[in-house]
């Protein structure tokens, strides 16, 4: 039933793009509108016990797939295009928003005479239908679009600012849509997160082992993952774990983003005389980030803005889910992880509870050469009863961005009160290289503003980084 899930996976996708999509929206719509009613019998089909369909259905979903993925690209196409280029090739989009229609009529066709939905879902694809209903879409966005070019003909800035518009859009998507595009998407895309049976982790690899816990490297659906085993749980109760588990599973679903490191579940093994509790996550293989600016110190600045843009996507996906922000609470270049191809995610925040509910406290051995006063704001660095907020975790964020850009270790060798003496007696910031590229140098600057009014939002930082990196060949 894979091909099922990524079918649905698919329509996610095109119903997050339409949310984006300002040009010819009315065929837009009606696309959209036409795949929710295709996934009806979908989502019926995914729901059935067995897991094989027959080679018919199983072709003709195959085929409707592929159709959801021309969809998407058509979506994404005419994101892309200003208003202007839009208008001059008004025929080509009919043309193309149809082909599309007529690919879905066949596939609502072949569906409805294969799963024998009901007569309302069929009819919804009658060719005769599908062509009225193209055209009047059709006029209707020629008539928006003309109406855009009358309003804007005697200016280019109308243009202009349209143009910077799609590229804040397109920031926003979190690079989504670059790893679709790119044919990255991993096996496990669509797992939902649950409680994994140990049988189904295959391939155990000590990677390193801690006083409260084991860390492994394995498998789960054939992809790779982190397996997190801990030693002597404060808890034993499994109801308890299994209850804690659930709530927090039900947040984790509002920071599901590229750049937050994707939790897969909990693995709960009670063959022994006592439970052990594991949590499966994302596998990151080249570590933490200050392993990888520690040991790669002749980064090319293109891979360094790319690594900050990422983490920087993170952070504003945490910071904007809700209506109240959510923060991380603990910002420190540990807690971002770096997959393949310099990917940056987010991570020391998920199942926070779980966890805690399982880890016995030990004191661990901690480097020394950093003190975790480096990535305290001045407020808090001069008052305990400072109040942990958005601008506390940005200036965080920049000793992060620091690190990047630097390569080198914050404060290091300096006690607490060595830096408390540094930061909020003297006003002192760690300088930047002076081949730091200037937009970047601004950032991190402002970041470690010593007034937090100074300190920009996660999202002004991703929009900074992305006109950075785009325009950085170094």
């Amino acid at each position: 039933m894979d091909t099922v899930t990524n079918i649905l996976g698919a329509a996610q996708t095109i119903y997050a793009l339409f949310e984006r999509v300002k040009c010819c929206k009315c065929q837009s719509r009606r696309l959209v509108e036409r795949v929710r009613i295709l996934m009806r019998p979908i989502e019926t089909l995914q729901a059935r016990s067995t897991k094989t369909v027959s080679p018919q259905l199983e072709e003709m979903l195959q085929k409707l797939l592929s159709v959801l993925e021309k969809a998407k690209n058509l979506l994404v196409k005419y994101s892309q295009q200003n208003w202007m280029q839009k208008l001059l090739k008004a025929n080509e989009c009919l043309e193309e928003f149809s082909s599309v229609n007529e690919q879905l009529s066949d596939a609502a066709e072949g569906l409805s005479l294969l799963l024998q939905v009901e007569q309302t879902f069929k009819k919804s694809f009658q060719r005769d239908v599908l062509r009225r209903e193209d055209s009047q879409d059709f006029e209707a966005d020629r008539a928006s679009l003309e109406e855009m070019h009358k309003n804007s003909k005697d200016t280019r800035d109308g243009v202009e600012n349209i143009q910077r518009e799609v590229v804040q859009l397109q920031n926003k998507l979190d690079k989504v849509l670059q790893k679709l595009d790119a044919g990255q998407r991993s096996s496990l895309a669509d797992v939902e997160t649950v409680e994994i049976e140990k049988r189904l982790l295959t391939k155990w690899t000590l990677l390193r082992e801690f006083d409260s816990h084991v860390l492994y490297k394995g498998e789960y659906h054939k992809s790779p993952v982190a397996i997190k085993v801990f030693k002597n749980p404060v808890i034993t109760s499994t109801q308890k774990v299994r209850e804690l588990f659930s709530k927090e599973i039900k947040a984790m679903k509002r920071f599901e983003s590229p750049h937050i490191l994707r939790m897969y579940g909990i693995c709960i093994d009670e063959s022994g005389s006592r439970p052990e509790f594991s949590i499966v996550t994302e596998y990151c293989e080249k570590g933490t980030l200050r392993e990888v600016v520690r040991k790669e110190p002749d980064l090319p600045w293109k891979i360094r803005l790319q690594m900050a843009l990422h983490a920087a996507v993170g952070v504003y996906r945490l910071h904007q889910t809700g209506d109240k922000s959510q923060l991380h609470g603990s910002i420190n270049s540990n807690k971002f992880l770096v997959a393949e191809g310099y990917n940056v995610k987010l991570s020391g925040f998920e199942l926070s509870q779980t966890e805690s509910s399982l880890r016995r406290k030990h004191k661990e051995k901690k480097e020394k050469e950093i003190s975790p006063s480096a990535y305290v704001c001045p407020q808090g660095l001069a008052s305990v009863n400072h109040i942990y907020d958005l601008p506390s975790e940005i200036y965080s964020f920049g000793i992060v961005l620091w690190e990047i850009a630097t390569s080198k270790t914050p404060f290091r060798g300096c006690t607490s009160q060595e830096i408390y003496q540094k930061v909020c007696k003297e006003g002192y910031q760690e300088p930047l290289g002076k081949d730091c590229p200037a937009g970047l140098l601004e950032v991190i600057n402002l970041c470690r503003s010593y007034q937090p009014s100074k300190r920009p939002s996660a999202e002004a930082i991703v929009d900074a980084l992305w006109s950075i990196s785009s325009t950085t060949t170094l």
